[in-house]
């Protein structure tokens, strides 16, 4: 009886973690239903939360790994409000950033690092360019967020703004061999919003680690709308209609989840106190 109510706890526990942000996801900052104009918010679920190679307690069904082998996700949601147009352009406005990035540690080393780009210095940043592409009328200004930006790079090291979340699990040395050959040789050079991104690293480092993290979100945009106080075209190609991608902000409510479940901990101040 106990063992079976302890395998019946696990797999509780792995379906609780697995639709985690599907309930989170529905505050009004990170989904909206559909509103007379279109527009709609989604963030997706996963069909698993672990790998099949996962390496887990048999028990508890919580990640476990050798001594002193740990993997850290780091994050800065940007906190947008996806609950209607008008409110995610005065979000993105105000804070037009957020970032994700990862820390390997082994006995004796840390190594902090991530993926960034979008620099701004041969062509707008993605939320500049699409702001100046609706002020000039373009046929589809959104399109500018499918473009692909070759000044992307490896970012070693603390970045210039502290995480507002850091996540901790522990992995075998195995694992950390994975991750760390993944991301010694994985491309940086090209960066983008719908792949290629910040997020979209750390997210691809965590299932070699042997789980799956909740990451994207799908914006459903009407074709024009009323933006500063005009009627603005949004797409006329309806290829544009769509927007899936990976943002830090779904990123950070699944791991804030993750943590009130017991899997992962929350190491945010612990990280904010070590030496600059």
């Amino acid at each position: 009886m106990k063992q079976w109510l302890t395998g019946w706890f696990v797999e509780a526990l792995r379906w609780i973690a697995g639709i985690a942000v599907k309930c989170t996801g529905r505050s009004p900052n990170l989904c909206a239903p559909l509103q007379p104009n279109g527009w709609q918010v989604k963030t997706f679920a996963i069909n698993r939360r672990f790998t099949p190679d996962a390496d887990l307690d048999p028990e508890l069904g919580t990640p476990v790994g050798d001594e002193g082998y740990f993997l850290y996700v780091l994050n800065e949601a940007a906190n947008w409000d996806y609950s209607g147009h008008r409110i995610l352009l005065l979000s993105i406005w105000q804070r037009p950033w957020g970032h994700s990035w990862l820390m390997l540690e082994k006995p004796g080393e840390r190594l902090e690092f991530g993926h960034s780009g979008d620099l701004g210095e041969s062509q707008p940043r993605f939320h500049d360019g699409v702001f100046q592409r609706i002020r000039d009328g373009h046929e589809n200004p959104i399109a500018y967020l499918w473009e692909t930006r070759t000044d992307g790079f490896f970012q070693v090291g603390k970045p210039n703004r502290p995480p507002n979340f850091v996540w901790k699990i522990p992995v075998t040395r195995q694992k950390y061999q994975l991750m760390h050959d993944y991301v010694m040789g994985r491309e940086y050079s090209r960066f983008g919003v719908v792949s290629n991104n910040c997020t979209d690293l750390v997210v691809a480092t965590a299932a070699l680690a042997g789980i799956n993290l909740i990451h994207r979100i799908r914006l459903i945009m009407p074709s024009e709308t009323d933006i500063w106080f005009r009627m603005r075209r949004v797409w006329t190609d309806p290829q544009y209609h769509i927007l899936d991608y990976s943002t830090p902000d779904v990123l950070e409510a699944d791991l804030r989840q993750l943590t009130r479940l017991g899997i992962g901990t929350d190491v945010t101040k612990w990280y904010l106190a070590l030496k600059q």
